[in-house]
């Protein structure tokens, strides 16, 4: 009996060790995993043996088997030339977008949720920011400040994420 409890704690922490995720692809693929990090709008995936790299663009989600950090997957979606990654919410209010200008680049905006999916906090130019125009830097912020997640009474009282404006 004792042997037995020890051998299913032993496997419950290897598979807990081990957890499986699911990155679904724009295109409709599944891998089968574990995500290792999300940095610089590019998540490493160690997939079949090896780690792999994917642009945050390419992916429509990522599933956890169990729940992990309070969230059961990790939205990266990318709509109207904006992505964002906010673990177990959903975007009700995508952000408004405006450039009147010619100048391109890529915007990553640390924010700060409440639980009721409002944004507190809006910072622009977080690592895998591609420009140092002060106007597409205000305009990314202006822009984060505009949106709104899904909320309620049962989320955390105060979540962070990103999102990154395409301009």
């Amino acid at each position: 009996m004792r042997k037995t409890l020890l051998a299913l704690v032993a496997c419950a922490i290897g598979t807990l060790a081990n957890a499986q995720h699911t990155v679904i692809m724009k295109d409709g693929s599944k891998l089968n995993g574990e995500l290792q990090s999300i940095q610089n709008n590019t998540v490493t995936f160690f997939y079949k043996g090896s780690n792999i790299t994917f642009n945050v663009g390419e992916i429509s989600s990522i599933q956890f088997d169990g729940n992990v950090g309070g969230a059961s997957s990790i939205s990266t979606t990318t709509t109207k030339g904006s992505t964002y990654v906010m673990p177990g919410r959903k975007l009700t209010r995508q952000p408004k977008i405006d450039n009147l200008t010619m100048e391109k680049g890529i915007v990553v905006v640390n924010i700060t949720i409440n639980k009721y999916g409002n944004i507190m906090k809006a910072e622009a130019g977080a690592d895998g920011t591609t420009t140092t125009s002060n106007y597409l830097l205000t305009k990314a912020k202006q822009a984060a400040e505009s949106a709104m997640f899904d909320g309620g009474t049962t989320f955390p009282l105060e979540q962070k994420g990103t999102i990154t404006i395409t301009f």
